[in-house]
């Protein structure tokens, strides 16, 4: 990791924590609820000023933020809660709203990004571009200009989740759309059906583009490539088949011919070139879906993709939390700490060759995704965040009366340790992905 991709991930983490205290400040001192400090990032304090009794701090580790709600004894160091303006004496309602404060303004805020980098770098809409002869979208009525409603049965916002929902489909599988005409304005169901042939393949997926190698950059590999025994290995570059170079338009027919006999593969892993022999797979392949989306254009349109971008992020968080628990992911694919959002960002970053607009638009989208992230993360009900205390609130609204000091202190306590263990986990989640 460069120093330029650190610092622009603690700053960015730095932000996104401040923007969230923000929002319980903001919500706090609308309600009329007292509050004795905002501190925006941590550590020692680099500028400070009082106003209307609430102390400002500017601090110097751009690592978080808080806000304090509660006064502290001068001789015992301990937070007093007399005062019944404190936010722990407030309505129940009111502390509800200050807790939902913090992760809807990390909301807000991903929205805002989303609208800044769809305004300048562009989006996709879910509607129908040009339809191409030979692709399944061809055989059904399907028009250009025809919107995607719903993807077997599940409502999609954005290309986000459209990308995911096709993601979690096998290309061999039919896959069934809810359309908008343009012409009528009518409803319509439209089967994908694909025609399924058998050819043989490397067994690997690769970029569209060609890489600094002028080769194919592996991003995937299939389990039964050289028939159950990988060779081909993830971030290899292929430079050439059988000596036919990938660039070649004929490298497809290569493979496709080799009738299972041994291909001789020329790469590049880890910086040094070698060659490797292994024989192609028959693999069930099909004809391209053929589902491409139109740019899309409009202040409006522009601002309904950046408003639902950030629930669908969200839905797809909470699909990918349940395909964990379910074990249909390994659990360490879908947690991500600080190490892995670092990981991320020098990825973007220290990109050779990438041009410096494309660098921008992915750290926007990052930082969209981040912040809606944060906000999804604090909701969850785990005692020390948002969520924990919006569903304690919620409790004392239906009992009529608050939980008992006891409950209070066993509540922290098991907190406690589930942060600190959510914290471990995520850590090594990151370093299992990178050791990978």
């Amino acid at each position: 990791m460069s120093p330029l991709s650190i610092l622009i991930c603690i700053l960015g983490l730095g932000v996104l924590a401040a923007v969230h205290e923000i929002g319980h400040f903001l919500v706090a001192r609308l309600l009329k609820i007292k509050v004795y400090e905002l501190s925006v990032f941590v550590g020692p304090k680099l500028f400070s000023w009082k106003k209307n009794d609430i102390e400002y701090y500017i601090r110097l580790i751009p690592l978080g933020a808080y806000v304090r709600f509660s006064e502290i004894d001068e001789e015992t160091g301990e937070l007093k809660d007399d005062n019944p303006e404190n936010l722990i004496n407030q309505a129940r309602w009111k502390r509800l709203l200050v807790s939902l404060a913090g992760p809807a303004m990390n909301v807000i805020l991903g929205i805002i990004i989303f609208m800044i980098c769809f305004s300048k770098f562009g989006y996709l809409e879910l509607k129908q571009d040009i339809v191409i002869e030979g692709t399944q979208v061809a055989q059904t009525q399907i028009e250009e200009g025809d919107t995607i409603l719903k993807f077997n049965g599940q409502t999609v916002f954005c290309q986000m989740d459209l990308s995911y929902y096709l993601s979690q489909c096998n290309n061999v599988d039919e896959i069934k759309l809810l359309m908008r005409s343009a012409k009528t304005g009518e409803k319509y169901e439209a089967v994908l059906v694909p025609e399924i042939s058998k050819q043989y393949m490397l067994g690997i997926t690769h970029y569209a583009d060609l890489d600094e190698n002028n080769g194919w950059k592996i991003i995937a590999v299939d389990e039964q490539q050289n028939n159950g025994n990988p060779l081909l290995k993830v971030d290899d570059s292929v430079l050439s088949v059988n000596g036919i170079p990938v660039s070649d338009e004929s490298i497809t027919d290569v493979v496709k011919n080799s009738n299972g006999e041994e291909l001789t593969i020329e790469l590049i892993r880890n910086g040094e070139k070698m060659t490797i022999t292994m024989k192609a797979t028959m693999i069930e392949t099909s004809n391209l879906r053929g589902i491409y989306l139109q740019d899309g254009s409009g202040f409006f349109s522009c601002l309904r993709e950046a408003v639902v971008f950030p629930f669908a992020f969200i839905r797809i968080s909470i699909d990918a939390l349940a395909q964990a628990f379910t074990g249909k992911v390994p659990a360490y694919d879908v947690v991500s700490g600080p190490v892995g959002i670092a990981s991320v960002v020098s990825d973007v970053v220290d990109a050779p060759k990438t041009d410096s607009n494309e660098k921008i638009e992915m750290l926007l989208i990052l930082a969209g995704g981040i912040s809606t992230g944060l906000a999804f993360t604090n909701m969850l009900p785990i005692p020390g965040l948002d969520g924990n205390a919006i569903v304690i609130t919620l409790v004392e609204m239906v009992r009529g009366k608050k939980l008992s000091r006891k409950s209070e202190q066993i509540i922290n306590v098991v907190g406690f340790v589930m942060i600190i263990l959510l914290v471990i986990f995520a850590l090594a989640s990151d370093i299992i992905r990178l050791s990978r």
